[in-house]
């Protein structure tokens, strides 16, 4: 199994490579990211779930919004990543991020629109909150948050967030990923 590093450095890339406009609507953005995180969980040779009708999905979604695991003999032995994607209020953000605190996999991933106030910034500083009074989080724990955001009048990108072993000071920092 490739590293945790090795998964968010793709995700990073894939994200990046993608082509999101205002112009699409949040279903759309939601979709082409489901397809690009099923294609990259592909390419490490994991199984991938995703909302119905993603080409490059080997099931539909299952518990998450992006699901990649690795199997043995018909039987789970690993969760590399579980996924949420939201672009609704920071309300809504917290709710679906909720889902991933419960999970036990070697990278959580959420993405979510940074375009409210408070912003992207803000808002993983909230997630971080989260992660540090959850009970059962842990110093190995891997977060790798995308926020969707404009840098300008007519430009886009994602600006990403790590939480955990990849931060300097673990679940108690918020470091931007290079």
């Amino acid at each position: 199994m490739p590293g945790q590093y090795r998964i968010m450095r793709a995700i990073r890339d894939g994200l990046d490579g993608l082509k999101l406009t205002t112009s699409d609507s949040n279903p759309v953005w939601t979709k082409v990211i489901a397809t690009k995180l099923c294609e990259i969980g592909r390419g490490f040779n994991y199984q991938v779930s995703a909302e119905a009708g993603e080409a490059n999905r080997d099931r539909p979604e299952w518990l998450y919004d992006v699901t990649w695991l690795e199997r043995d003999t018909g039987r789970l032995v690993a969760a590399p990543l579980v996924a949420e994607c939201e672009w609704k209020e920071p309300k809504e953000i917290n709710y679906d991020f909720d889902k991933l605190l419960l999970a036990r996999a070697s990278v959580r991933l959420m993405i979510y629109d940074g375009n409210f106030k408070p912003g992207s910034r803000e808002i993983a500083e909230e997630l971080a909150k989260r992660i540090r009074e959850f009970a059962e989080s842990r110093a190995e724990d891997t977060w790798l948050l995308a926020a969707w955001e404009r840098c300008g009048e007519e430009a886009w990108r994602f600006r990403y967030f790590t939480v955990g072993k990849f931060s300097r000071t673990g679940l108690n920092g918020l470091d931007c990923f290079p």
